[in-house]
């Protein structure tokens, strides 16, 4: 595994021997390692920054809500969270994807 970012909350690693070949990030927050492919780093970005609008479900009222829900086929993810660890987690995921699209455009225009 290979530090790409991390910050107070939590790091990326880029993962060389993955268990699924598409899932080559995985996200640690304290014992916990979440697999990871790019686009789900995307997805994820977006459902962290949709936590601010209201949610409507039986728990929140309308109010904002204080968990992360992410659900696929194989498995449901859901996190605790508060403003604080909502600007953690968005400092994460930006500045991972910083990272990863950095060294594909220094890769771009690398003089030969």
């Amino acid at each position: 595994m290979e530090l790409i970012y991390g910050n107070n909350y939590g790091a990326f690693y880029k993962v060389f021997e993955a268990p699924n070949v598409e899932c080559k990030l995985q996200l640690i927050v304290d014992t916990v390692g979440i697999y990871m492919s790019e686009n789900d780093l995307s997805n994820f970005l977006a459902i962290i920054q949709d936590s601010d609008k209201p949610c409507n479900c039986d728990n929140c009222n309308g109010g904002k809500c204080n968990k992360i829900w992410c659900t696929n086929p194989l498995v449901d993810i859901c996190l605790k969270v508060n403003d604080e660890i909502l600007a953690e987690m968005e400092d994460l995921v930006k500045g991972t994807q910083f990272v990863l699209n950095m060294d594909e455009t220094l890769k771009q225009y690398r003089i030969k």
